[in-house]
Order: structure tokens, then sequence, then C-alpha cells
């Protein structure tokens, strides 16, 4: 028996590449709603893994601004999206091979599903996760455990699992949860970032997993 046989992984940053799209969807709710509000690169990508409500509450207290901004993104992020994302490399033949080799798989994304999905059934990953588990399914988002422990409810006889992301938010839900937990260095905010939330393991290239299973069962 494995003892990893479940593994999570979060969508974008992670698996593919969206952060032209984030960016852009930012920088337009902004310019709509909050104008006088300066961005910078550096500011957008501290919007990366928090939920959008999380995000825009740091520049209004008011629910209805706030909500109009969640609408205004997610507008703008479905209409922009397709055509200005990609696939990091090497990821649908590793999530192939996993698949062939009997591990369950499951997105779990900060995203609604409704603007995780395009990007997700573009590459046929579809075909490949047996579950999806974005922000409209959860009760509360990563950091916290609870997306973790829906995915993993998914899969009642699993033996131990690992959440893999590009976020502090992804590292913590896992732990939070009591799994294994990994960044990956492609991440927007960096390899040394991440570190600092004290991941189980950190991957270098996707097929870095084949490692990082190697160890789990060697120890």
């Amino acid at each position: 028996m494995k003892k990893l046989d479940t593994i999570l992984f979060d969508l974008d940053g992670t698996l593919i590449d969206t952060n032209h799209v984030i960016y852009e969807s930012f920088k337009h709710t902004f310019k709509v709603n909050l104008p006088d509000v300066i961005l910078d690169d550096t500011i957008i990508g501290s919007f990366v893994g928090p939920t959008l409500q999380q995000s825009f509450s740091r520049y209004t207290k008011s629910p209805f601004t706030i909500d109009q901004m969640i609408k205004d993104y997610r507008l703008f992020y479905i209409d922009y999206e397709m055509g200005n994302f990609e696939i990091y490399p090497d990821v649908k033949e590793v999530l192939v091979d996993l698949k062939a080799k009997g591990y369950n798989l499951c997105i779990v994304t900060s995203k609604f599903e409704e603007a995780a999905w395009p990007s997700f059934t573009y590459y046929g990953l579809e075909k490949i996760f047996d579950g999806f588990v974005a922000l409209d399914h959860v009760e509360t988002p990563k950091p916290d455990r609870n997306p973790i422990d829906v995915a993993l409810s998914k899969f009642p006889n699993h033996n131990k699992a690992i959440m893999i992301g590009d976020n502090k938010g992804d590292i913590k839900s896992g732990q939070n949860a009591g799994i294994y937990s990994a960044g990956v260095s492609w991440s927007l905010k960096g390899h040394d970032y991440l570190l600092e939330a004290n991941p189980d393991f950190m991957l270098s290239e996707m097929k870095d997993i084949y490692r990082v299973i190697r160890e789990i069962e060697e120890d």
C-alpha cells in the first residue's frame, strides 16, 4: 500500500500560469472602483493567494463596494482569460502518469468555480482529476483546513495526502489539516518566500513530485 496516495494541487500559479490575467483583472477592477488607489506589481502580487474578499477589504470597508469589485473582477477575468494563460512545463504529462499509477488527484483552489473552470478544462484536466474544490464549495478558504477537509472527504479511504501550491495559504492549509505540504519554486512570489511557511517539501519543477513521493515512501 502506498504511504502517499492522495495529492491535492492548487490551480493558478501551480499548474497553470494565469498571472497576466490576474494582474490585468486587478488593474481593471481598481481603475473602475477605486481609481485613486495606486497599484504596482508588488501590491498586485500580494493579492495572489488570498480571496478577493480579503484583498479588496484592505482598501474599503464598504460591503457594497467590495461586492461590486468582486463582480467586476470576475466578469473581466472571464472575458479576458481565454488565450492569456498557459500550462506549466511537464504538468499534464506528470498528472496523466500519476493518475495511471492510481493516485487520488484533486484541485483545491481559492477561486470561484466559474472563474477557475475555463483554464482547468482547456487542457483537459477535468479528465485526469477525481475532484475539484473551489471557493464556492467551502465554508472557510485557505489557509483554513476546511478546503483540505472537503477535498479529502472525496477519498474516504485515503491513507496519506499532500497539498501542493504556490502560496503560503496552500502550505498553511495543508499544515492545519495535518497533511504534508509542498511549495513550488516557480511561484510568482518566489522560492524563499514560500520557505517562510516551512513546507515539508519544495518542488523546483513538476517532475520533482516523484522525488517527494520517494522520500515519503522511504520515511
